[in-house]
């Protein structure tokens, strides 16, 4: 995959702007307003600009409230929309016809666009963004720091060989939107999410986060990846985030280090603040506070 990603930082703050309404235009009609593409922009390039990347099925609204804080502290801020993400409908139909490669594709220029906005860039994503961040980190030498939050390298309870056989089972049978919450009326899911997800997009995500895993052994970050997870988490498998970090630091490339909420609800996604179990007052200092450790 990264012999096809081409990296085109922005060399200025008009450059970037310029970019970025690129990047807007291609919300189309369908896609709500939750889930536009955004920019939090001081004006000018400043010491840090910050990428977030939302989580599979979510939109740029889950990181609405942590961008605004980062924001008021003086940082510009880019969120992007993944593709296949953010229909008004709340269909799934688009995303199931994604690949993760368009995934790379997106998450790269707004690193680009972020280059244009700060001296120094930060990418910070959850679950399957939590594996873009990380991949970015290591294919890039430009970005200084990289958050992989609850990244799904594998699933909780299984295996990395299940992992692959699960993928492999899923991408061959025909699509399947699933519900994220079959028996709880949705009570976890936020409006700006979509309520199911595409089996050929959880297959997707499994690949690549296996894929990430496997390379780990040769291949590591250039800057900073900081692995932030959940001790409750009943989504992903902790083991393989522990495994990875390991794995990072043995290759003797730059430095990983791991971070883990002990005493947070058993919950996958730790950000968004629509979240009934969200714990945001204890979550977002701590990783405001990993962002702005890049900071010279």
């Amino acid at each position: 995959m990264s012999n096809a990603e081409t990296f085109r930082p922005a060399t200025n703050y008009a450059e970037a702007c310029a970019r970025f309404d690129a990047l807007r235009a291609l919300d189309d009609d369908k896609i709500s307003n939750a889930a536009h593409s955004r920019l939090y922009d001081r004006g000018a390039r400043v010491p840090l600009a910050v990428v977030l990347l939302h989580g599979f099925t979510n939109c740029p609204e889950q990181w609405s409230r942590f961008a605004e804080e980062l924001f008021d502290r003086g940082h510009n801020v880019v969120v992007p929309r993944l593709p296949g993400h953010g229909d008004a409908g709340r269909s799934c139909a688009r995303l199931a016809k994604m690949k993760v490669a368009d995934f790379v594709a997106t998450t790269n220029d707004a690193l680009d666009i972020a280059h244009g906005l700060g001296e120094r860039v930060v990418v910070a994503g959850l679950s399957l963004s939590g594996t873009l961040a990380a991949h970015a980190a290591i294919q890039r030498d430009d970005v200084a720091r990289a958050l992989s939050i609850v990244p799904l390298l594998g699933l909780s309870g299984m295996t990395p060989w299940r992992d692959a056989l699960l993928a492999f089972a899923l991408r061959t049978l025909p699509n399947v939107n699933f519900p994220w919450d079959p028996f709880g009326a949705e009570k976890l899911i936020p409006m700006h999410a979509y309520p199911a997800f595409p089996t050929h997009g959880l297959a997707e995500s499994l690949r690549f986060g296996l894929a990430e895993y496997r390379a780990a052994v040769t291949h590591a970050p250039a800057g900073t990846i900081i692995m932030v997870t959940n001790a409750n988490d009943p989504a992903i498998d902790n083991a393989m985030c522990a495994e990875i970090v390991r794995r990072w630091n043995s290759a003797r490339r730059g430095s990983a280090t791991a971070f883990q909420f002990l005493d947070l609800p058993k919950n996958h996604d730790i950000i968004d603040p629509s979240n009934p179990l969200q714990r945001t007052a204890e979550i977002y200092p701590k990783l405001r506070d990993l962002v702005e450790a890049a900071l010279p």
